[in-house]
């Protein structure tokens, strides 16, 4: 897990392969699959819960979109409390659904460094690319990805 102090910048220089980091927890709840899947994903297993519970889910259960949404929400928020000096996505890859996130789920992101790297074609910027997973609180996988994104650098060109 990484060390740091609540609210401490953590640039490129900071990250090295075979870093891990977890995020914050997040309670999934079934207001908000219902409320989230009737604009984005109207499916009965994700609005209905009597038929949820007759579906093959045999639950609620949260859209897709909305599992990748909660990931995207706590996965930069780590339990440290630092603050990661991202840039930008560079994009994702291989996204998949492992497990159905139902209502009442706890959900926390662990990230593993897999490449630290300076940019090339960006001078004083990193390209941090991790394994990322999002387990519930039975430490299942529910779903992964991998992640790459350009981060700041501690000391810029001047």
């Amino acid at each position: 897990m990484a060390e740091g102090q609540a609210g401490k910048a953590f640039y490129f220089e900071d990250y090295y392969e075979g870093m891990v980091t977890d995020s914050i927890s997040y309670d999934v709840t079934k207001e908000e699959i219902i409320e989230y899947a009737k604009k984005w994903d109207p499916q009965p297993f994700h609005i209905d819960e009597e038929l949820a519970n007759a579906s093959h889910f045999g639950g609620l259960t949260a859209c897709s979109a909305h599992t990748f949404a909660i990931f995207c929400a706590i996965s930069q928020k780590w339990k440290s409390g630092v603050v990661q000096q991202v840039l930008a996505s560079l994009g994702f890859d291989e996204l998949r659904m492992l497990r159905p996130v139902y209502a009442g789920d706890t959900l926390v992101s662990r990230s593993t460094v897999e490449v630290a790297r300076l940019s090339r074609s960006q001078p004083r910027r990193g390209v941090v690319r991790s394994h990322c997973e999002m387990l519930n609180q039975n430490n299942e996988v529910v779903f992964q990805l991998y992640a790459a994104f350009l981060m700041q650098c501690r000391e810029q060109l001047v």
